[in-house]
């Protein structure tokens, strides 16, 4: 018989990944046709960051950037750049949402904003380094501030909605081991 434990890390990786499909799925429907004046958030970093934090073992490395990847190949940016510079920032955040104690909910949004905007600096250093024709700054510092207003809503969905809540250092699996990370 399967642990409870595996099973539900295997249900929340699965829920995870139909999660992010769902909004690479929204993001490529044509629902306008005339451009918008403001950029809206990237709710797939803001998802992936609150897992992350939140159980960094119900969204793996591998998975985070197999999601990373199909989305530059559906969204036909250059692909592999944003998985590299998303892993570092999703990497960073894990090492912060792994640590014993909790971070207060404005500490968490100013930390995951602010590897936002160095993602999308560094995004945009390279293109511009690389000679790959980019967006003009306005638009990309809006997307940046839309993402991280977004960023609250997304942790309050993930915490009620979805349940996904840090372990507390108490859990343990079948096996007595601890379920922190």
């Amino acid at each position: 018989m399967v642990d409870p434990v595996t099973l539900r890390r295997f249900l929340y990786r699965c829920l995870f990944l139909a999660l992010c499909t769902f909004v690479i799925f929204l993001k490529m429907l044509p629902l306008t046709t005339e451009p918008r004046l403001v950029p809206g958030p990237d709710l797939l970093f803001c998802i992936t960051a609150a897992w992350v934090i939140r159980r960094p073992r119900w969204a793996p490395v591998l998975l985070v950037v197999l999601v990373l990847v199909v989305a530059d190949l559906l969204f036909m940016r250059p692909v592999g750049l944003w998985p590299a510079l998303g892993l570092l920032a999703f990497e960073y955040l894990r090492r912060k949402g792994s640590e014993p104690t909790e971070l207060p909910p404005i500490v968490e949004v100013g930390m995951v904003s602010a590897s936002f905007a160095a993602l999308v600096a560094m995004n945009a250093l390279v293109h511009a380094v690389m000679g790959i024709p980019q967006a003009p700054a306005l638009p990309q510092v809006l997307h940046v501030v839309m993402t991280c207003l977004a960023y609250p809503f997304v942790i309050a969905f993930t915490m009620f909605v979805l349940q996904v809540r840090r372990a507390k250092a108490t859990d343990v699996d079948s096996r007595g081991r601890g379920v922190m990370v």
